[in-house]
């Protein structure tokens, strides 16, 4: 409530017709600079003090509540703040919990994520994380508070989670380049909870892929996947090496694919290869030869001294199947396919789907 009084002034004085003392004068004007003095400064104390739309003359807008309790409102149309932490994110980034309600970027190699600036003891503060993945071999390392190891909560529930010498760490999933959480603090930071967003939990995640049985980049043990005819367990973590060549023709008369001199020269029998990057004529095209683009086939045979090999769209035991029938694409001016192998360790196991 303000404290101008105008009760000490005389409203009447001076009197008209009479002479009057300059003591009222003096009265008056006392008065009038005691309200003044009071209106300034009640004015600067408003003006450092209140909520405002925009910014008052001869001063920069400043809407901080300093964790000041505002209660029983009703909002509409909040918004969350962005910050971005950066487009080639690598070694330490430190996240400021003050700055945004959203950090995003995008990890170029391994990143070790810090928080700092939480809010006080006794409040929930929650920030979400968005992070990209242009490098899918990336590892993201997070500080001791979120951890949790013994615990399964938080972290060690994190889909591609790993304790690495007592730090906790993740990578991207495989066939994934966007891994979002929640990161949560009612102790300023002292221990932060981890949520996934866009992603299930490790103990619940089951994907719905056919995968190689090599696996994909990202591919982590205990990861489970389903298709219409099995059931994939991921026994181990991912290793292997891909190579990619250029698929020139295939051949209906000998149901073989021609490459470049020396691309096959480390092709190895039974391994995984999955055809992509189909032109015909200049054409993007999603079948080749009658090999689709995109499914995962197996080397039957390889001739490398005359640039060819078979394949099967089946393995059984470790060991290809029947050849694939092919048509016969003949080659030519931007006429070509990207094969990619895959050599590593044969970390899926499968189990077939049986009705009762």
């Amino acid at each position: 409530m303000s404290t101008i009084n105008t009760n000490t002034i005389d409203a009447n004085y001076p009197i008209p017709g009479q002479n009057n003392s300059s003591q009222g004068f003096r009265d008056n004007f006392a008065s009038i600079k005691q309200n003044l003095d009071i209106a300034s400064n009640e004015l600067t104390d408003l003006q450092n003090k209140v909520v405002l739309k925009s910014a008052l003359a001869n001063s920069t807008l400043n809407n901080d509540m300093a964790n000041t309790l505002i209660s029983n409102a009703a909002i509409l149309s909040f918004r969350h703040t962005m910050f971005n932490l950066g487009n080639a994110l690598s070694g330490t980034v430190v996240v400021n919990a003050s700055v945004a309600d959203v950090h995003y970027g995008n990890v170029a190699a391994n990143t070790t994520l810090n928080f700092g600036n939480w809010a006080p003891v006794d409040t929930l503060q929650t920030i979400e994380v968005q992070l990209g993945f242009a490098n899918a071999n990336a590892v993201v390392s997070l500080p001791a508070n979120v951890q949790a190891n013994t615990n399964n909560f938080g972290i060690t529930l994190f889909e591609n989670y790993q304790n690495i010498a007592n730090v906790a760490t993740f990578t991207a999933p495989a066939n994934c380049t966007q891994v979002n959480f929640l990161l949560s603090t009612t102790d300023c930071g002292a221990t932060v909870y981890v949520e996934p967003v866009n992603r299930p939990y490790q103990s619940t995640q089951v994907q719905q892929r056919s995968p190689s049985p090599t696996g994909f980049k990202g591919d982590t043990l205990g990861t489970v996947a389903v298709d219409a005819n099995y059931l994939y367990v991921c026994t181990g973590n991912y290793n292997a090496t891909t190579n990619t060549y250029t698929a020139l023709s295939t051949s209906a008369l000998d149901n073989t694919i021609t490459f470049n001199a020396g691309d096959l020269n480390t092709v190895v029998v039974n391994i995984p290869v999955v055809f992509d990057t189909m032109i015909i004529g200049n054409s993007s095209v999603n079948s080749f030869g009658n090999i689709n683009s995109g499914q995962f086939y197996y080397v039957k045979t390889v001739d490398s001294a005359n640039n060819k090999m078979s394949i099967s769209a089946t393995r059984t035991g470790g060991t290809a199947g029947a050849n694939l029938t092919l048509t016969t694409q003949a080659g030519g001016a931007f006429t070509s396919m990207d094969a990619t192998f895959y050599t590593g360790s044969n970390i899926w196991q499968r189990i077939s789907l049986t009705s009762w």
